[in-house]
């Protein structure tokens, strides 16, 4: 057991990428990290002010709000894994035109780092994780974990001194033209159940704790509206308030809240795409979303354009952690490296790469932002300029040696129960 800690407040001197520096910013007594599966940011207020939301519009009077968040990829594994090691993920092989396979060990994008023949784990056991580095520094490290895809063992528990996963896995439910997952029992309500024993049982107040939940991404198999997945996510996110302060735990608590990715509802585009959350191109409903954190943190401009590899440093830092590691892409950027395409994005223009003829798209977000015309011939030097960039990210991220991993019958199952294999009938065109 972890004694417990007074540390009062530390300052430590940060200089954080895009932020100013050098910042300076509190060792919190505890940091709480929520994630919302699925969430798109357009669906909670104050981004959507007539979206029924309370408890996300009370964070953002009392805190910041991100308004240019985004995952930093349209899938859970992906996503979370640059969130918990800081790297961006890839699928780059040795061509760009043959992405790795999609499997156990290459869903966390993170495979380049895997020592070969020692290290099968989707987050390779040679990058430090979030939970693990804040339990360096003192902090128990709780996680309660909804979504199957994150369950033992691919790595995202490594940190953590009590990890629960809520849930188990069940067929795929039918829902017309599409598989779509539900695992057993792993609604909010179990999760906020564990998370209040856990708390319970705290040998300290001086903690970290993950909450993730599943009922935004949930909302097609139990039959409801996708605005009332997000009103169900929202009171999951108010109980967990409660739970909080009713132990005294909410004051001293710096409280981050974001989503893995967002979601494709009725949004047509110049290109096709996939449904749902499938990407293939990443378009920009399926990333952008929340970031709320609460209360403020000092000095860190709210109007920057983060993503999960960013949040995994903005946690880090609240925790005094220092040194959060090398960053894969430039302030702004965002790249995406997908089964079918290649998607860039800096400042208000994104591109497209289609892998199977080279073929090139650009948007002007500014002047386009539903994503519904191709901005390629209008500029060139634009294009030209992501050509060179995406071509010099494909090496950088690229793993260097054959990839001759297969899908095994457990990540099929997960994959199964989550609706995440892709259907060919969605296959982009």
């Amino acid at each position: 057991m972890l004694p417990a800690r007074s540390l009062g407040t530390l300052l430590v001197a940060l200089s954080f990428a895009g932020c100013g520096s050098p910042e300076l910013a509190f060792r919190q007594e505890r940091i709480v990290l929520v994630v919302i599966d699925t969430l798109r940011a357009d669906h909670v207020s104050p981004h959507a002010p007539r979206r029924r939301t309370p408890h996300f519009a009370r964070l953002a009077e009392k805190g910041q709000v991100f308004e240019r968040a985004s995952g930093s990829y349209y899938q859970t594994t992906m996503s979370m894994a640059s969130l918990f090691t800081g790297r961006t993920p890839s699928l780059e092989g040795t061509s760009r035109t043959a992405p790795l396979a999609w499997t156990g060990k290459n869903w966390c994008g993170l495979r380049r780092f895997a020592r070969e023949g020692l290290d099968d784990s989707c987050i390779p056991e040679s990058l430090p994780t979030l939970a693990g580095r804040l339990r360096e520094a003192g902090y128990w490290t709780v996680g309660v974990v909804t979504n199957t895809l994150l369950f033992q063992p691919r790595g995202f528990e490594r940190g953590f001194d009590e990890w629960v996963e809520v849930g188990r896995l069940a067929p795929a439910v039918a829902v017309p033209g599409y598989q779509v997952g539900l695992a057993e029992d792993r609604s909010a309500e179990r999760a906020n159940e564990n998370v209040a024993w856990l708390l319970d049982q705290r040998p300290t107040d001086h903690f970290f704790l993950y909450v993730h939940y599943m009922e935004a991404h949930d909302y097609l198999a139990h039959g409801i509206s996708y605005a009332h997945g997000v009103h169900r996510a929202d009171a999951a996110l108010g109980e967990l308030l409660g739970l909080l302060e009713a132990r005294s735990l909410l004051e001293g608590t710096t409280l981050f809240v974001v989503s893995d990715h967002g979601e494709r509802l009725e949004e047509e585009h110049f290109t096709k795409g996939g449904p749902l959350h499938y990407g293939n191109p990443a378009f920009e409903e399926v990333l952008h979303v929340p970031f709320f954190v609460s209360p403020p943190i000092a000095g860190v401009d709210a109007q920057a354009a983060l993503r999960g590899d960013d949040v995994h440093r903005l946690v880090l830092m609240t925790g005094g952690v220092t040194h959060p590691g090398p960053k894969d892409l430039e302030d702004g950027e965002l790249f995406t490296s997908e089964r079918y395409y290649q998607t860039y994005r800096k400042g208000r223009f994104k591109s497209y790469w289609r892998r199977r003829d080279g073929r090139h798209f650009l948007v002007d977000l500014e002047a386009d932002p539903g994503e519904t015309n191709d901005a390629a011939t209008r500029h060139p030097e634009v294009l030209a300029r992501h050509a060179e960039r995406m071509a010099d990210l494909s090496r950088d991220l690229a793993l260097r040696t054959a990839d001759a991993s297969e899908l095994s019958d457990d990540d099929a199952k997960r994959l199964e129960a989550l609706g995440y294999v892709l259907p060919d009938a969605h296959a982009p065109e």
